[in-house]
């Protein structure tokens, strides 16, 4: 699925959590020297250590690779089987319009119901779509109209062009100011694996190290969930 720059970096951002090219290299370089950091703590090799280092990263791309492959598979489909239920949802529509009856798009609540019934008066036939709701089709019954749901369908598979387009006008819009995107990043990778290395110091060697590490973790977790909490209020 070949998508513009601008469109794929929206979508990017979506799959990685609001993180940007730069944030998701940063996160990628500081696991990888911190699990080199770990080797090297353990064995002092710098040779392993420094392996070790390249590994990560390579897994580390590797990773966000086929996270995003995935994403991209699951956002045709999903684009695909929408487009599909939109064009069998019109065609349904305009069926049931000929025949006289009144359709039901979202399904309305009791209240909503209610007020339909009274306005347009008893013998109304209304349609609704998805699992019945007989609760719903009590009340319709009680004020004198009907309502009948009918269960999805699905339409003609759109065209590749077509999906591209959906895709593309669907694209999520990004904040224009970097620093906003880059204290809204999550901090919970770090949090946890701070708490995980300050809980290894209790049973390993050199605990100043772990200590150190872990409370740095934490140091860049607690930052960004505070300015987190400060843009959402």
């Amino acid at each position: 699925m070949k998508m513009d720059r601008t469109v794929e970096h929206a979508y990017k951002r979506a799959c990685f959590q609001g993180r940007s090219v730069l944030a998701r290299w940063l996160d990628r370089v500081f696991f990888s020297v911190l699990g080199a950091l770990s080797l090297f703590i353990l064995s002092r090799e710098k040779i392993l250590s420094g392996a070790l280092l390249f590994v990560l990263l390579i897994l580390f791309v590797l990773w966000d690779k086929k996270r995003w492959n995935i994403f991209k598979k699951r956002l045709w489909q999903c684009t695909a089987e929408s487009m599909k239920r939109e064009e069998w949802l019109q065609a349904e529509a305009e069926r049931i319009r000929k025949e006289g009856g009144t359709v039901l798009y979202p399904t309305p609540n009791r209240e909503e119901l209610m007020g339909l019934c009274l306005r347009l008066g008893e013998g109304t036939a209304f349609h609704g779509f998805g699992a019945p709701q007989t609760n719903l089709i009590a009340q319709a019954a009680a004020l004198g109209c009907s309502l009948a749901f009918h269960p999805w369908g699905k339409g003609a598979e759109p065209s590749r062009e077509l999906v591209l387009e959906r895709i593309r006008r669907d694209a999520p819009k990004g904040e224009r100011l970097a620093w906003r995107r880059l204290i809204r990043l999550p901090a919970s990778r770090y949090l946890l694996t701070g708490c995980l290395l300050l809980l290894l110091s209790i049973c390993l060697r050199r605990a100043l190290y772990w200590r150190l590490l872990g409370s740095l973790c934490l140091l860049i977790g607690g930052v960004r969930w505070s300015f987190q909490r400060i843009v959402e209020t």
